[in-house]
């Protein structure tokens, strides 16, 4: 059985990419937890910490993103936050604003790392 159906399923560039962030508490410090998730198997595909949320850190996040996968035909599923629909408009990279469904893989994901 698959611990709250996180567990990759299968391999391949995802249609679309769930991507979020989150605060957390490292030695009574807040740090931003930044993630892309693919929907389908709930598998990271990028990971990483900041000290603070900015839209130059989410876009060097994106940038990194972009680097490790091939996300130019890929539709992002974003939180109504402006910074990361800011960063993704200045790549010109698509996206969807969305509080539920697919975009939830995200937050499920997080729920694990809380």
């Amino acid at each position: 059985m698959q611990k709250a159906d996180l567990q990759p399923t299968s391999d391949g560039i995802p249609n679309q990419i769930a991507v979020d962030e989150t605060v957390i508490q490292i030695n009574n410090e807040r740090h931003w937890l930044y993630a892309a998730v693919n929907p389908e198997t709930n598998k990271f595909l990028h990971v990483r910490l900041f000290q603070t949320r900015t839209t130059q850190l989410t876009l060097l996040f994106l940038r990194e993103l972009r680097e490790k996968q091939q996300v130019e035909q890929v539709t992002f599923l974003v939180d109504k936050a402006h910074h990361l629909k800011a960063a993704l408009e200045r790549l010109g990279l698509r996206f969807q604003t969305t509080r539920h469904g697919n975009r939830n893989a995200v937050e499920r994901v997080f729920c694990e790392v809380k």
